[in-house]
C-alpha cells in the first residue's frame, strides 16, 4: 500500500487520460477545490485529509548520557509543510478502483552544539486510518541531513511517498485520513509537550 518514489523532475508523473488528479498544497490538506471554467467540468472526488500530528511535528535529538541543555543538542527538526497529489483509477460502471496519494513532506532542520558527526538522521511515519481512526498501515521512513560545510540549518522535502488506498461504492477518498509526524520516543514526546509553546 506504500512505496517511496525517487526525486521526480517537474512535468513527470501526470495522471493517464481518464484519472481525475487533485492536487492539495501545504497544510490545505482538508480540502480538495476544483476550477469550473466555460467547460464546466465535473467537480472532483474529495481527497483524503492530510494532518501532522500534533507533538509528533518536531523533534529534538541529544548526545548519550543525561545531559538536556542546549548544549546536549545534536539536532532539532520540525515538519512545517507537505505537497500532496490525489489521483482517482475507478471503473465506471462498478465504482470500484482506487486512490492514490502522492506525499511529500516539507522538513526544517537545524544542528546542534553536540554534534560532531556533520549529518543527523531523522526517522518520520505516515498512518493511514479509516474514519473511525481504525490504523489500516502505517510505514515509517528515514531523511538525512547533511550540514556540510558551516551549515547549520537546512529545508527541503524529502522523495515523495505514494499510498495506494483501495475503494469501492459508496467509498471516496474523504472516507480516509493520513496522519505524518516524526517517529519519537515516549520521552521525546513528553520533552514535546513540555516545551511547546502556547499557540503553536
Amino acid at each position: 500500500m506504500f512505496h517511496r518514489l525517487a526525486r521526480l523532475q517537474p512535468g513527470l508523473a501526470w495522471p493517464r487520460p481518464g484519472v481525475i488528479a487533485v492536487v492539495l498544497l501545504g497544510l490545505m490538506g482538508t480540502a480538495c477545490g476544483a476550477v469550473t471554467g466555460i467547460f464546466d467540468e465535473p467537480i472532483p472526488p474529495p481527497c483524503p485529509s492530510v494532518s501532522i500530528l500534533a507533538n509528533a511535528d518536531r523533534i529534538t535529538l541529544f548526545r548519550s548520557g543525561p545531559g538536556r541543555d542546549l548544549i546536549d543538542i545534536t539536532a532539532e527538526a520540525r515538519i512545517d509543510d507537505f505537497i500532496a497529489r490525489c489521483l482517482y483509477d475507478v471503473d465506471e460502471e462498478t465504482g470500484v478502483g482506487q486512490v492514490t496519494v502522492e506525499l511529500s513532506l516539507g522538513m526544517t532542520a537545524a544542528r546542534g552544539a553536540a554534534n560532531v558527526d556533520g549529518f543527523t538522521e531523522f526517522r518520520y511515519f505516515i498512518t493511514l486510518m479509516k474514519l473511525d481512526k481504525t490504523v489500516l498501515t502505517k510505514n515509517t521512513f528515514t531523511i538525512v541531513a547533511p550540514f556540510e560545510g558551516n551549515r547549520f540549518r537546512l529545508s527541503a522535502y524529502d522523495d515523495p511517498v505514494i499510498l495506494t488506498i483501495p475503494i469501492k461504492p459508496p467509498q471516496t477518498g474523504q472516507d480516509f485520513l493520513i496522519y505524518v509526524g516524526f517517529q519519537v520516543t515516549p520521552e521525546q514526546l513528553e520533552y514535546n509537550r513540555l516545551t511547546r509553546q502556547p499557540g503553536t
